[in-house]
């Protein structure tokens, strides 16, 4: 089965961001501990955190996230970040849009809705 480029450029873009997204949660968990374990155990906790609040419904899948956001802003996102902001779980999304405006917004990652929108400078 031959794939289009578009098609293998969403699902490469898709894990793309769903290991920057990881990575993003991870690392200030990994910068706050110093408990002698090694690497891999401290990433797999993460992960399973990252986990259980999608398994549990606390919040929505990245790509129904970004899909919504994508549709209502054409673009490229440049930079993706979960944050717990007070017990309330954000997603930080930058988009550089296709008419070269960069968008900052934060996301409540439980129900998809924009709190947030600025134009960056």
């Amino acid at each position: 089965m031959e794939l289009s480029v578009p098609v293998l450029s969403r699902f490469v873009l898709k894990w793309l961001l769903v290991a920057c997204f990881l990575l993003a949660l991870a690392a200030p968990a990994l910068a706050d501990w110093d408990d002698g374990d090694d690497d891999d155990d401290r990433y797999s906790r993460d992960q399973d955190i990252v986990w259980n609040a999608r398994k549990s419904g606390e919040i929505l899948p990245l790509e129904v996230i970004l899909g919504s956001i994508l549709q209502r802003y054409p673009g490229e996102v440049l930079e993706l970040e979960l944050d717990d902001d007070d017990g309330q779980l954000i997603y930080e999304i930058e988009i550089l849009t296709r008419r070269g405006i960069v968008l900052e917004m934060e996301v409540d990652a439980r129900t998809g809705r924009i709190l947030e929108i600025e134009e960056d400078d």
